[in-house]
């Protein structure tokens, strides 16, 4: 991180989008971090999604892939000003945090709604860490495009 790169937190159900220099970090477990980045204009955000599908009255839509993800592709493109047309993904998480004795494993099903509708969308996935046991903590730089990935008691990895 340079002297004039602020570092922004994500938080569960959250989404920011910023520009180069800045930096976007979050802490994942089950939850599912997308990552959009143009690197032609430089900008880019991170979704840190809870679950796979909205159901209920929640007005949160960014904690649902279903819902989250369309609304931060317009954001990066009708208001951020990222091209659609250079935009990709780099997708974390999804751990399998507790065992629930054969029923839905959360981190894989928030898997599968992102993979599902980044596909529909047309938005390439070039890196993916995903599964597991263990909380990942990344960092994503949006200059370089980079993300700094640390799985809990694993060594750090750069995607």
């Amino acid at each position: 991180m340079n002297n004039t790169q602020c570092m922004f937190t994500v938080g569960v159900g959250d989404l920011k989008i910023t520009q180069a220099p800045n930096a976007l970090k979050t802490l994942l477990g089950s939850c599912i971090g997308i990552i959009l980045h143009d690197p032609i204009n430089k900008i880019g955000g991170l979704l840190h999604i809870m679950l796979p599908k909205k159901n209920g009255t929640d007005v949160k839509i960014t904690k649902y892939a279903n819902t989250g993800l369309p609304y931060f592709i317009h954001h990066m493109v009708t208001h951020a000003g990222a091209s659609r047309g250079a935009l990709y993904a780099k997708i974390f998480g999804g751990a399998k945090m507790f065992e629930t004795n054969g029923l839905l494993n959360i981190g894989e099903s928030n898997e599968r709604e992102v993979r599902r509708i980044l596909n529909e969308e047309g938005i390439r996935i070039v890196s993916a860490k995903t599964g597991g046991t263990k909380g990942y903590n990344i960092v994503f730089d949006i200059d370089t495009g980079e993300v700094v990935c640390r799985i809990f008691g694993e060594s750090v990895m750069v995607y």
